[in-house]
């Protein structure tokens, strides 16, 4: 009886200490396709990488592209773009406050209606560039750039939105009402 019970106690202790495994988050549109991007991603295009506080680099996966998310655990999420076979690694940054399937899906989706036309001429100028311009809404602003890292903009109600170039250079976007008005780099 005492050998089942130290066999039984180092198993939890073994348990405990495993490294988390991709069952750690439980994410519904992982293997699913297609599964579309609802906002303009912007990778590190050279290491195939992108990052949750959002750095807006020069690569560009346009709103609405068709994705397969192919793995995720507590540190990245594996995705390819279909049609150009071509994967990146979405990288969780450690100032990330919402869980992990709330903060995708803000980004991921099994419909992309983004109705552009809808939007003014200067949004979607914006929007289809992936770039902000004055006059855009803060709806188009997220649609371009996609969503200022929470640490950074804790309430997209603020008139100031900050989001990162790269992890020394800032963008701030300003805002009257619902329209940009400044954006400093």
């Amino acid at each position: 009886m005492r050998s089942i019970n130290v066999t039984l106690v180092l198993a939890l202790i073994f348990a405990a200490s495993a490294p988390a495994v991709a069952a750690d988050v439980d994410y519904p549109l992982i293997g699913q396709s297609p599964v579309y991007t609802l906002v303009n991603l912007h990778p590190d295009e050279p290491r195939q990488r992108l990052y949750s506080v959002n750095y807006q680099q020069q690569g560009l996966i346009p709103l609405c592209t068709k994705v397969k998310l192919e793995s995720l655990d507590k540190r990245k999420l594996t995705f390819r773009v279909l049609g150009k076979d071509r994967e990146y690694e979405y990288v969780f940054h450690n100032s990330l406050r919402e869980p992990i399937p709330k903060h995708l899906d803000r980004y991921f989706g099994k419909k992309c209606e983004p109705k552009l036309e809808s939007l003014s001429e200067v949004d979607r100028k914006g929007v289809q560039a992936g770039s902000v311009l004055p006059g855009m809404t803060k709806r188009a602003v997220i649609l371009a750039l996609g969503y200022p890292p929470e640490h950074a903009t804790p309430s997209l109600d603020s008139d100031v939105w900050t989001f990162w170039k790269n992890r020394f250079g800032k963008m701030q976007v300003h805002f009257t009402g619902n329209k940009v008005t400044e954006i400093k780099d």
